[in-house]
């Protein structure tokens, strides 16, 4: 089952408003030979952020295929493609947007790291049916009930203690259930995120 983190989810859905469409305009200007030329490439990148979503695999890829283009390219007199000035907006406030998350995105990638090495470190509880200090303290407290009575505080206390020994099994449960693979998909897309934010502030105005 795959983790759905509201602050991932609202990233995403935040990156593909800023996303323009497919049949927007790209300018182009001319460039030295030794320029590579990224224009596709970024284009590509976008509609993929559009279509799959920000943080998707299809669209980390893309973007990646743009920083590499972007980082072979040693030419710094070379200016490349131009965006127009619509694609030119949206995509420095989705820039804008995804660096102002960058603190909280760090924060979900490194409890989820926290949270992943504690599920490898510590093994799971078994559920409270099979615990056997549960079933003790049931029949503690069924024996004080039955020699004190229901309503005793000997009773009381008793079935309390059972009632502890239940929720701290559970709770060991609930932590077991968190799927692994759900914790390393939110962590993969805090990294595409901070990945996009990053190829997005190479793209040149």
């Amino acid at each position: 089952m795959k983790f759905s983190l509201a602050l991932v989810t609202l990233l995403s859905a935040s990156a593909s408003a800023f996303v323009p469409s497919p049949n927007n305009v790209w300018g182009t200007t001319t460039a030295l030979s030794s320029r590579v030329d990224s224009s596709d490439a970024v284009k590509a990148a976008l509609e993929a952020s559009e279509k799959y979503g920000a943080t998707s695999p299809e669209a980390r890829i893309a973007w990646e295929t743009v920083e590499e283009m972007d980082s072979s390219d040693n030419s710094a007199a070379s200016k490349g493609a131009k965006l127009d000035k619509t694609t030119a907006e949206k995509i420095a406030a989705l820039a804008a947007l995804l660096d102002a998350q960058k603190a909280n995105v760090d924060k979900i990638a490194a409890l989820a790291t926290e949270i992943k090495a504690v599920k490898v470190a510590a093994p799971v509880s078994k559920p409270a049916s099979d615990s056997p200090a549960l079933r003790t303290a049931l029949d503690e407290a069924r024996e004080a009930s039955e020699k004190f009575g229901k309503t005793s505080k000997e009773a009381v206390l008793a079935w309390e203690t059972v009632e502890e020994i239940a929720s701290s099994d559970s709770s060991a449960a609930t932590l077991g259930r968190i799927d692994d693979e759900c914790l390393v998909d939110v962590i993969d897309g805090c990294e595409a995120i901070n990945e996009l934010s990053i190829a997005l502030g190479k793209i040149e105005p």
